[in-house]
């Protein structure tokens, strides 16, 4: 393979005494591009929980971490769901223990997690295309806290992968808004109320 390749155009920033770097936007509009609140995998450190950990080491982790989320791997390195803060914070791990007859300690992060299979999921095309209005709506359709973003594996094309996801809380805190993730509006005068706020 004989590929050519061109250098890029390089600037002298010698008289440039400071330069702004870029920031993540921190309030969106809904005309803003949706592709905004994506966590994408393919740009930043993945934060991954094994499905064989304890629910109290799970814990001790995501105190530890920045983020409200993390990605549940088995040992081939397959997502298998999500752990979010609020699942190993509240009732959830006590209420598996009991349920299954087992003390807390024995209690895993594969009994607790999101599976994949329950949770929403949208294309990167699709969110690329869409606004940030076209996500509350679509997470007050989907009652949901979390969509997952699929896409097209470039080396088989008719296979997908997990691209990244995007977060309800995070739009919330972005956006200055509320979605009723449990009350599906179906009246025109409810959905004129649900949206009244900026859309």
């Amino acid at each position: 393979m004989n590929s050519v390749f061109n250098a890029l155009p390089v600037q002298d920033l010698g008289r440039t005494g400071a330069l702004p770097t870029a920031k993540p936007l921190s309030h969106i509009r809904s005309e803003d591009s949706a592709v905004h609140l994506l966590t994408d995998f393919s740009e930043q450190r993945l934060s991954v929980l094994s499905s064989d950990m304890s629910v109290s080491e799970a814990r001790l982790w995501m105190r530890l971490a920045d983020t409200s989320f993390k990605v549940v791997e088995n040992q081939a390195g397959d997502c298998l769901g999500i752990l979010a803060i609020e699942d190993v914070n509240g009732e959830k791990a006590m209420s598996v223990a009991h349920r299954q007859g087992v003390p807390l300690k024995d209690v895993r992060v594969r009994d607790i997690m999101r599976p994949i299979s329950e949770l929403p999921a949208i294309h990167y095309q699709d969110l690329r295309a869409a606004t940030v209005g076209d996500l509350v709506s679509t997470f007050r359709e989907v009652h949901e806290g979390y969509l997952l973003v699929l896409d097209d594996d470039r080396h088989q094309p008719s296979r997908s992968y997990l691209r990244g996801l995007v977060c309800a809380e995070e739009l919330l805190q972005r956006l200055d808004l509320a979605i009723d993730l449990e009350h599906r509006a179906t009246k025109f005068y409810e959905i004129v109320h649900v949206v009244k706020g900026g859309f």
